[in-house]
């Protein structure tokens, strides 16, 4: 057991990154600012006056720059892919990597995470079409999604992709000089700080470190642990834990980032509250049965009511129960509003009570 514990603690690095957390403030901002935090989640008044500072930095005009560029491209996906391929630690050398990759590399980054956030479908693989510009673009104009008026801002920015960057590295430099950089300093202060709490929880309990905050995915194996992990710690995404990449399969290394509140979110108290409600969410017949119809397909509102023979009201009230646990998510199209089950958040739902019982 020693050997295990020094093993994890050798190949886990818990390190700060300006670029990932830059991504975060991002997401911050074109999410409304923020998420709704999960009970037993308290953000502290230092995190909420950088927040507020941040905010007051960004105009009406540059917010909807960089809204264009969230909803559209995933703008922080892109961030956090160069990042992690090209090694940046700073903004400056993301930047400096974006402008300098040539288009089809661009094009393969802007496709990619496309087509992984709006799970688009298509009967040939990226893997297949990434070398050529014109024919991701082909694969972006024709694939299946729902969210269609996205699509064809897409389908533009690959028609011109060589001003699709400038437009990305403009904005993205302008957010960062007029606003983020005023904050900088704040984050990395209040993120040193936390590092130590974690490093010093990795210190004594290494097993238990990997079991709460890696899940699923980077589980011990026969006694080992093959991973190698690097670890940023988030103030702007206080609660999830977002894997990154395992970027290099064979030496099984990846990036993870990790909310700063997971040590109150991941609390064994916490989590029994979290699992009651999710099992409570799961339980009804209702829900299950609208989580079945999605799982079909992606499906509106009035859809919905109308193949289970229930009213819009009980439809509505029920998806709002749902939604609020994160077991489906929510696109607009058309002026319709679409639901899509969340299979990642369920699944993890289902593994963190069969481990809580075993």
């Amino acid at each position: 057991m020693d050997q295990l514990k020094n093993e994890i603690k050798s190949k886990v690095r818990i390190q700060y990154n300006e670029c990932f957390e830059f991504a975060r403030a991002i997401g911050y901002l074109c999410e409304r600012y923020g998420k709704l935090l999960p009970e037993g989640v308290v953000i502290s008044e230092t995190d909420e006056k950088v927040k507020e500072k941040l905010k007051a930095k960004v105009s009406k005009d540059m917010l909807k720059e960089i809204r264009w560029l969230y909803d559209n491209l995933n703008i922080s996906g892109i961030i956090e892919a160069y990042s992690v391929d090209y090694h940046t630690a700073t903004v400056d050398e993301m930047l400096f990597a974006i402008e300098g990759s040539d288009d089809v590399i661009f094009c393969n980054y802007l496709g990619g995470i496309y087509i992984s956030k709006y799970k688009a479908r298509y009967y040939r693989d990226w893997s297949e079409v990434k070398h050529s510009v014109e024919l991701m673009k082909n694969y972006i104009r024709e694939c299946q999604v729902i969210d269609d008026s996205t699509r064809k801002n897409v389908v533009k920015c690959f028609e011109a992709p060589r001003d699709t960057r400038k437009k990305v590295i403009t904005g993205l430099r302008k957010f960062y000089q007029e606003a983020y950089s005023k904050v900088k300093n704040s984050v990395e202060k209040v993120l040193s700080e936390v590092q130590k709490k974690y490093m010093e929880q990795l210190f004594l309990t290494p097993t238990d470190f990997v079991n709460r905050y890696f899940k699923k995915e980077f589980r011990m194996q026969n006694g080992s642990w093959p991973y190698r992990m690097t670890i940023h710690i988030s103030l702007f995404d206080p609660v999830d834990l977002k894997r990154l990449s395992i970027h290099d399969y064979i030496g099984q290394e990846g990036y993870v980032v990790l909310g700063k509140e997971a040590i109150q979110y991941y609390d064994d108290e916490n989590q029994s509250h979290i699992m009651c409600r999710f099992l409570k969410a799961i339980s009804d017949e209702n829900r299950l049965t609208i989580l079945k119809q999605l799982s079909i397909k992606p499906s509106y509102g009035q859809e919905i009511a109308g193949k289970l023979k229930l009213t819009p009201a009980t439809v509505k009230h029920h998806l709002a129960m749902l939604e609020e646990m994160n077991l489906i998510t929510a696109s607009k199209s058309e002026h319709k509003i679409y639901y899509n089950i969340n299979y990642a958040v369920i699944t993890q739902g289902f593994e963190d009570v069969r481990n809580y019982l075993m």
